[in-house]
């Protein structure tokens, strides 16, 4: 049983976002072939950054969960310092597993606020009367 991790990418988004996704598949693929499971991926997109990092002002940020074995992140932490369009990575254990998101929590939502909506409207009618 491997432990729980969080991976913090922050990749270089001036070459575009086709080596983005590129780079960032990399790292998923690595991590799917090399027994992660699950693979959690979470794209920010481009932001701008804090500070200049190797004289870049906005980069791509990504957030990978899953749970693996330590030498495993060990090899995966090499080579992310030999990738150029990686300007920065972080590594952090998480107590709970990955969760892989769902689609029907979100429609759930989205139907729930709609009858909130209607339910306020008419006790707004009711109101008026």
């Amino acid at each position: 049983m491997g432990r729980h991790y969080e991976l913090t990418l922050i990749v270089d988004s001036q070459s575009g976002e086709e080596a983005v996704n590129q780079t960032v598949g990399k790292y998923e693929a690595f991590l799917n072939d090399n027994g992660a499971s699950p693979v959690v991926a979470d794209r920010r997109g481009v932001r701008k950054l804090a500070y200049e990092i190797k004289k870049m002002a906005q980069a791509d940020y990504t957030y990978v969960q899953f749970t693996a074995e330590a030498p495993m992140v060990l090899e995966m932490d090499r080579q992310l310092r030999l990738d150029q369009s990686v300007l920065r990575h972080l590594f952090i254990k998480i107590d709970e597993a990955p969760v892989v998101p769902s689609e029907e929590p979100a429609e759930e939502a989205s139907s729930e606020s709609n009858e909130e909506g209607t339910e306020a409207s008419g006790d707004a009618k009711e109101g008026d009367e």
